[in-house]
C-alpha cells in the first residue's frame, strides 16, 4: 500500500509542476499583453495630445477669423456712418443753398 501512496503521491507532484509550468507560461503570456497594452497606451495618449493641440489650434485660428472679420464689420460700419454724415452735410448744403435761392427769388 505503501508504493500504492507513494505513487498516487508522485502522479500528484507530478501533475503540480504541469499546472505550475502552465500558470508560468500564462503569467508570461499575460505580462507580454500587459506590455502590448501599455505600449498602446503611451502611443494613444501621444495621439490625443496631438489631436487636442490640432483642436485647439484650429479654435484659436478660427478666433481670430471671427475677431478679424468683427473688426471690418466695425470698420464698414463706421465708413458706412460716416457715409451717411457726409451726405446728411451735402443735403443740409444743397437745402441751405436752394433755400437761400429760393428766399431770394421770392423776396428779392
Amino acid at each position: 500500500m505503501d508504493t500504492d501512496n507513494v505513487a498516487l503521491l508522485r502522479t500528484d507532484i507530478a501533475g503540480l509542476r504541469n499546472d505550475i509550468s502552465g500558470i508560468r507560461q500564462d503569467i508570461g503570456i499575460l505580462e507580454a499583453k500587459a506590455d502590448s497594452l501599455e505600449t498602446w497606451r503611451v502611443l494613444y495618449l501621444a495621439q490625443e495630445d496631438l489631436v487636442i493641440g490640432k483642436l485647439f489650434g484650429k479654435i484659436d485660428e478660427l478666433v481670430t477669423g471671427l475677431s478679424d472679420m468683427r473688426a471690418d464689420l466695425a470698420r464698414m460700419r463706421g465708413e458706412r456712418d460716416a457715409e451717411r454724415r457726409i451726405s446728411m452735410m451735402i443735403i443740409s448744403v444743397l437745402s441751405a443753398v436752394c433755400g437761400g435761392l429760393c428766399a431770394r427769388l421770392f423776396h428779392g
